[in-house]
């Protein structure tokens, strides 16, 4: 329609121009003109070409400047702002519809957001391609572009059977959906006829779980429900909680020895109460790998991660440690160093009760800490109602009094402001925060939090746990961008700590051998077939760790 109207107006012009040299040319010039040499006229010098009808009159050198001018003005400036545009959408590409090659074993990502970037970054520890399909045109292409050579992106509608077939989903190993429940019901039913695949559903509310479960889904993970759960353990002692055992990796994140062998290695993490008798001591002081044969690899304090902390790092009522061993010497030393009696630890204050916050509820109500809860609606715990935001609410909830504060609210900019007002209101709280943004993250630690997770972030990780586990076994992602991760050793080639170390840039943690089991293993150790290796490192270094095995 544009350039409809913009054609009409470039006609209506040279129409006007014509008649107008047609009256004007015999009146000044005192020659007689025909229409045709009036229009010749009018087209060659709106383009600047010039002509061969020659003037001398004052009035017509003015008509000529003027239409010259037209010219100028319809090629240099009109065409760019009003043509231009049109013609770069017409003739830009879009988003590819089928891949530029046959996959096979690859992973399929339905679904466009923070997750599935997420979900990109988790799985590129993998040499086994990602395909990303997205039914709106514009995502695909801006998909296209952000991933570029991480993933391929074919945009098609869910339901044609045509958009599965170009994504080779017949040969893949996953399919992980990233949209809503109702679409992704349709998906599985359209699809699960077609694949093999291992079918994971993201979903927002775990309530959903049986429903998509039954329509095909192997997994059904709630990102919401694994923060707030994440949140609470970041707060109190409960190295034995729930692991969800169908997800690799997490029984390492316990001590829980009925279920486990306790020989295996374990990194716990343990925030420091500000009774614990450790709390003013350095960590050289507290000697935990002297006397329990425990290593704290990381740990937090005030907000910031320290990877490699010196023993002259001294514990407060800030830091979090993380304790690297044998689930019976982690037992023995959280026991004897930093446990506290929990009628000490007083209540902590939940800010939003919806999954994240009911499930960090949950979590802290199972470690014996009495929680208040603080929400606009109205629920059968006990609750303040009211707006978080508000200082008389926060006030009811005995906020000044709290030793934890949870903010799980669905709003980044609301759970900001309630961060800063629990940190003024009581300096010495240890805020949890949810982020949904990435660009909120930063400016949660400024505003006080101690610690904050980013729900799409977890839920990469969680699904990546999944995925990747026929590769390596994904303990937890460091906050630094690191991963500690665990590799069971096939062919050793008898490589020792110190070569793989210097081949692949990675921090050799322990090793878990059939005969022994090592925590910060000397350079000169060799490792053999059937060992489990666990590392840390950056993306890069943990692929080139996989290579050497």
């Amino acid at each position: 329609m544009r350039v409809l109207l913009y054609f009409v107006l470039f006609v209506l012009l040279i129409a006007i121009l014509t008649v107008t040299f047609h009256g004007l040319y015999p009146e000044f010039e005192g020659r007689s003109v025909d229409w045709a040499q009036s229009l010749l006229f009018v087209i060659e010098t709106l383009t600047t070409t010039g002509s061969l009808i020659t003037y001398h009159s004052d009035a017509m050198i003015l008509f000529a400047t003027v239409t010259m001018l037209s010219g100028v003005i319809m090629l240099f400036m009109v065409i760019p702002l009003i043509l231009t545009p049109y013609l770069v959408a017409v003739l830009r590409s879009g988003p590819a519809r089928r891949t530029p090659h046959p996959l096979y074993h690859h992973t399929v990502i339905v679904g466009n957001g923070e997750l599935s970037r997420a979900l990109v970054e988790s799985l590129s520890l993998s040499e086994k391609e990602i395909l990303i399909v997205e039914e709106d045109e514009k995502a695909a292409r801006d998909l296209a572009q952000r991933h570029l050579r991480r993933a391929f992106v074919i945009w098609g509608e869910y339901d044609d059977p045509q958009t599965w077939e170009q994504a080779w989903i017949q040969n893949a190993d996953f399919v992980i959906l990233c949209e809503n429940e109702r679409t992704t019901a349709s998906i599985i039913l359209g699809i699960r006829g077609i694949t093999r695949a291992r079918i994971i559903s993201i979903v927002d509310k775990i309530s959903f779980d049986r429903y998509l479960r039954y329509a095909g889904a192997e997994f059904v993970l709630s990102p919401k429900q694994v923060t707030g759960r994440i949140l609470a353990r970041h707060a109190v002692l409960n190295p034995s909680g729930d692991t969800a055992s169908l997800i690799p990796g997490l029984d390492r994140l316990t001590i829980n020895g009925e279920e486990f062998p306790e020989k295996n290695l374990r990194l716990i993490h343990i925030p420091v109460m500000p009774e614990s008798k450790v709390v003013g001591m350095n960590l050289g002081g507290v000697d935990l790998p002297g006397k329990y044969g425990v290593a704290v690899p990381f740990l937090w304090k005030a907000g910031r991660f320290i990877p490699q902390p010196d023993p002259s790092e001294t514990i407060d009522a800030t830091t979090s440690l993380f304790l690297f061993g044998r689930a019976d010497a982690v037992r023995r030393a959280v026991h004897e160093e930093l446990e506290v009696d929990k009628a000490q630890i007083g209540h902590a204050v939940i800010a939003g009760f919806g999954d994240v916050g009911s499930s960090a509820y949950a979590e802290m109500i199972a470690s014996g800490i009495a929680c208040v809860v603080v929400d606009a609606k109205k629920y059968n715990v006990n609750e303040v109602l009211g707006n978080a935001e508000s200082e008389e609410i926060l006030n009811e909830a005995r906020i000044g009094e709290a030793r934890f504060c949870i903010v799980a609210l669905n709003d980044d900019n609301v759970n900001i402001f309630t961060t800063l007002m629990a940190r003024n209101l009581n300096p010495g709280i240890r805020i949890l925060a949810r982020a949904n943004d990435p660009a909120a993250v930063e400016k949660l630690y400024r505003a006080g939090a101690d610690y904050v997770a980013l729900l799409p972030r977890i839920g990469g990780q969680t699904v990546g746990r999944i995925v990747l586990a026929g590769t390596i076994t994904i303990l937890i992602d460091l906050p630094d961008g690191e991963i500690v991760a665990l590799k069971q050793v096939q062919h050793s080639r008898g490589l020792s700590v110190g070569t793989v170390a210097a081949k692949s840039g990675v921090r050799v943690l322990g090793l878990e051998c059939p005969d022994r089991v090592m925590v910060l293993p000397p350079a000169t150790e060799h490792l053999t077939d059937g060992d489990a290796v666990i590392v840390t490192g950056t993306t890069e270094q943990l692929k080139k760790f996989i290579r050497l095995f």
